[in-house]
């Protein structure tokens, strides 16, 4: 198939709809992200962009270069950069991080006392330039730090042990810029705009005039990985989870998409683990494995056996 890329009268280039549906069938295989027809523009100039720089005249020129050229890997990453739009910030939707704080983890630090496991395991699923993972490190950090102060003081009216535990973040993409950006660990004034500026003073370095830099006290304990949420390979090197946060990313994808992630997440989950969604996404007419519990500030999908 070669499709040549249509100009408008005054020369500029456009791709039509068959060369779209073309290439969209490509990403979809690759990463199950699916546009349909109507985004369109979302990548349009994008691709038009890649095309020239690498001298190619048509979508079937670009996807065999993406199947076949040598570098193929670093092109198809470039184009995941250009394809998922990267909208977040520092605490956003914070009452889901309430929710976390002031219910959850109770519940999990008193099970995993009872089970002799002094072990928090977190995922940020689409982490995208770090701001969620973060965003847990800090609340995590508060969280024992605050918990052992009360503790060591002999002021533990709940008889928990919240000395001993640790935990850790695993932060994937399938992005590998927004990656970069995310281990670099520098934010602007955008980012941190939904942030206490209390927090801000404590938890980061002011490096700039418009510029923070998280402290190393709340990146100890935050992986970045590159990851496609639909590769099994990458998945099954994945360890289980006590909590997941996926918010805003399953928009991307088609329902089998969906069910093939959310599938994974129950199977990654531990029993009676929670899954965080976007505060506008459910998971009615997906699937019913996790059951859904409203908390008073936020819902939440738990995996209950």
């Amino acid at each position: 198939m070669y499709i040549e890329i249509e100009k408008t009268k005054n020369e500029k280039r456009i791709i039509t709809d068959e060369e779209f549906c073309f290439l969209r069938d490509f990403i979809y295989d690759k990463c199950g992200i699916y546009f349909r027809i109507e985004k369109k523009y979302l990548i349009e100039d994008k691709v038009i962009e890649r095309m020239a720089h690498l001298n190619l005249r048509s979508v079937s020129d670009y996807i065999y270069y993406l199947k076949y050229n040598e570098k193929k890997d670093q092109e198809i990453t470039v184009l995941y950069d250009y394809i998922t739009i990267n909208e977040t910030s520092f605490f956003r939707n914070e009452p889901q991080f309430t929710v976390l704080k002031e219910e959850i983890l109770d519940e999990i630090i008193s099970r995993g006392n009872n089970l002799g496991l002094k072990y928090l395991k977190v995922w940020s699923a689409g982490c995208s330039s770090g701001e969620e993972p973060y965003t847990l490190s800090i609340v995590l950090n508060d969280y024992f730090e605050s918990l052992k102060s009360t503790e060591n003081k002999g002021n533990n009216k709940n008889n928990q042990s919240y000395n001993n535990w640790y935990f850790d973040i695993l932060a994937t993409d399938i992005s590998q810029s927004v990656l970069n950006k995310a281990i670099k660990g520098v934010y602007g004034e955008y980012s941190l705009r939904t942030t206490d500026p209390k927090i801000i003073s404590r938890c980061f370095n002011k490096i700039s005039e418009k510029e923070y830099e998280i402290k190393n006290q709340y990146r100890q304990n935050v992986k970045f990985k590159k990851l496609n949420l639909l590769d099994n390979n990458d998945l099954s090197l994945l360890p289980s989870f006590d909590i997941i946060f996926c918010r805003n990313v399953l928009i991307y994808f088609d329902l089998n998409a969906k069910k093939k992630v959310l599938d994974s997440f129950y199977n990654l989950l531990k029993p009676n683990g929670y899954l965080f969604l976007g505060h506008s996404e459910s998971l009615h007419g997906i699937t019913s494995a996790f059951k859904l519990v409203l908390f008073q500030k936020a819902l939440v999908y738990k995996k209950e056996v």
